[in-house]
């Protein structure tokens, strides 16, 4: 059995599905991942499954006023949550015979509607929230019974949980539920503990108890405690004819459940330190071994198998947070002989948790909105996936959290364009604008990530990726030699052909809101040099020059005489009266001849950004090549003035 479905309306996000999108996310039998930016809708999610299944730590679910959707100034009074529950083994139908729906393909599926309605305080009254969760498609069926209630309950590991709280021992404690359903508690029951042979070990745990309490009350110190409090206080307080004694016990009740509540499980002490002694371990270990217990519960029980994790990540370091994703993925969906699969939903914030997981397993929850990322959902194919799930990485994967996402090919493009952006009031970080470099390779497999297959629906993300046109001006031909195997400079090219070039990048890519743009000329460098940036781009590439012959980074000193040398020798490149074209060749030559690294001219081209003397505002946007500023504009919103 595992959740199916999950619908929703008027709940905290989620509208009616008319101005404010409502709920319906159709799940994996296995790994389920909601990533997306803060207050997009992902707790939301996971408490519209814990409102209508509730949870094994048999924790108070319930509905407030501020769970009904609220638009401008009016608040919803309505709403419902519906759980659809499928494949149920013979002996869970059997269980729950009397809720189940009969499906048009024959099979039969378990569905538990929620409907809620918010009553306003009214004078003398205060408000409520009634609700009632009955079976059956938009709650056709009966009320729901507790035998409905026990087979579905899902299991929540909240947010930023106290691991070591949840694993002490108590009344109805973590741990006591999960030891009661191992498989091998069966018989632990039975007291075996024979009083006539009190030296014979029983078998079981409450025989054990008892034959703990039988030798510890036989103890010098245990019985002349007894003594000590029965002859010498209690007994004064009897009555004639009275009596008054007591025990010294560990468990008055020799029940199993009593005895299960009375265990702590926790992490050894490290390595070097005795294993008897008391050593608290740090946040993260501790959540793992969390983790892994309700997983040994999940994998044994026969209820529902639902796993619901929010932020695993928490208290763990990169590397951790990826041996926990794996093992959550290996257990929903290669569990291994004899166990059993676990449903995991999980929400995340981490790119280093969502570069090592599976692309198709996640759902993008924008705005209230989820966008299944599933094979038959996106525009990528199968061997998009298998690219992307071996070279994405953390830096990459913060394309899932992104509110824009600019797709580059180098590391110039990825170190230069905040900056630029930054100068020209379109800030990146403000606008939530992450950068993807994909090293040359790859833009259009990361490209079609946010794309619909069926192309109706549209990610409201804007995604732009940046390319070079890679067409040479016959300007540079005194260092960029020409191609006997294919067309290299423009004069080799026609009007019509050029335009074919670009129109192939584009298509290759766009769709949705993903669009490519293309370098107007040769390469970002050279077209930043062409178009307004020339002087920037010369004393940029001069500065890496210097730092190449040194192999570091210049400072100080040194900083300071190549700048002024590189301003000496702009002045005299500048008085020659070179063409546009002619001056941004000569610009870019050391790149193209390696004598600068394009890395390091960007760095530098960054920090003269920053300074403000090569302009800023709208005045340095115009002075940016046409197919940067249009990018700009698609991941900012923000146009030119006019």
């Amino acid at each position: 059995m595992h959740l199916k479905r999950i619908r929703a309306q008027n709940f905290r996000a989620f509208g009616e599905g008319t101005v404010s999108p409502s709920l319906d996310w159709e799940l994996s039998p296995g790994m389920n991942i909601l990533v997306g930016e803060n207050d997009a809708g992902k707790t939301a999610v996971i408490d519209a499954i814990r409102q209508v299944l509730w949870t094994t730590s048999y924790e108070f679910v319930r509905l407030f006023e501020t769970d009904f959707h609220i638009s401008g100034a009016k608040r919803t009074t309505s709403l419902f949550i519906e759980a659809t529950l499928a494949d149920l083994s013979p002996e869970q139908e059997a269980a729950v015979l009397e809720w189940l729906t009969h499906e048009a393909d024959g099979s039969r599926s378990l569905i538990l509607y929620l409907q809620a309605r918010w009553v306003p305080p009214q004078e003398n009254k205060r408000g409520r929230v009634d609700a009632v969760t009955r079976a059956g498609r938009d709650g056709a069926g009966p009320e729901i019974g507790s035998a409905v209630r026990e087979l579905v309950r899902t299991t929540y590991l909240r947010p930023l949980r106290d691991a070591e709280a949840e694993l002490r021992p108590g009344r109805q404690s973590r741990l006591s539920q999960i030891l009661a359903a191992h498989k091998s508690i069966g018989g632990q029951e039975k007291n075996d503990f024979n009083v006539a042979a009190p030296k014979d070990i029983p078998k079981n745990l409450v025989g054990l108890m008892a034959f703990a309490q039988h030798h510890l009350g036989e103890h010098d110190v245990i019985k002349g405690v007894e003594q000590d409090i029965n002859d010498n206080y209690l007994n004064k307080f009897a009555f004639a004819g009275e009596e008054l004694s007591s025990r010294v016990q560990i468990a008055p009740d020799l029940a199993l459940q009593p005895i299960l509540e009375k265990f702590e499980l926790s992490l050894l002490p490290s390595v070097g330190i005795h294993p008897d002694e008391r050593c608290a371990r740090g946040l993260g270990y501790n959540n793992a071994l969390f983790m892994a217990s309700e997983l040994v519960l999940l994998r044994d029980g026969d209820e529902l198998a639902l796993l619901l994790v929010e932020e695993p990540e928490a208290h763990l370091h990169p590397q951790l947070q990826e041996r926990v994703q794996r093992l959550l993925e290996e257990s929903a969906t290669k569990p291994g002989e004899g166990k059993r699969r676990v449903q995991v939903v999980m929400t995340t914030h981490s790119p280093s948790l969502a570069a090592g997981a599976d692309i198709a397993s996640m759902t993008l929850v924008h705005r209230a909105q989820l966008f299944s990322l599933a094979h038959d959902k996106t525009k990528l194919k199968k061997s998009d996936y298998e690219f992307l799930r071996r070279f994405i990485d953390a830096t990459k994967a913060n394309l899932f959290f992104a509110r824009g996402i600019a797709i580059v090919e180098g590391p110039a493009e990825a170190l230069l364009l905040p900056a630029l952006a930054e100068a020209c009031d379109r800030s990146f970080s403000h606008h939530g604008v992450s950068i993807v470099n994909v090293g040359g390779v790859g833009l259009y497999h990361y490209a079609r990530i946010l794309q619909r297959a069926d192309d109706v629906v549209k990610i409201p993300i804007p995604v732009a990726c940046i390319t070079d046109r890679d067409i040479v001006p016959d300007v540079a031909n005194d260092y960029v030699e020409k191609s006997a195997k294919k067309k290299r400079f423009e004069s080799e090219y026609t009007g019509d052909e050029i335009m074919a070039v670009v129109k192939a990048k584009e298509a290759r890519a766009q769709g949705g809101n993903t669009m490519v743009y293309v370098s107007d000329r040769w390469t970002f460098e050279y077209d930043l040099a062409l178009y307004g940036c020339a002087e920037l781009m010369f004393k940029a590439i001069h500065l890496a020059k210097k730092a190449e012959a040194r192999g570091e980074r210049l400072d100080g000193a040194d900083e300071v005489a190549a700048l002024a040398k590189a301003h000496d020798d702009w002045e005299a490149l500048n008085a020659a009266g070179h063409a546009p074209e002619k001056l941004a060749s000569v610009i870019y030559q050391p790149l193209v001849e390696k004598d600068a690294s394009k890395a390091v001219a960007a760095q530098y081209a960054a920090y003269l950004v920053a300074t403000g003397q090569y302009g800023k505002g709208e005045e340095l946007f115009q002075r940016l090549p046409p197919y940067i500023q249009r990018a700009m504009v698609h991941l900012t919103g923000k146009g030119a003035a006019a």
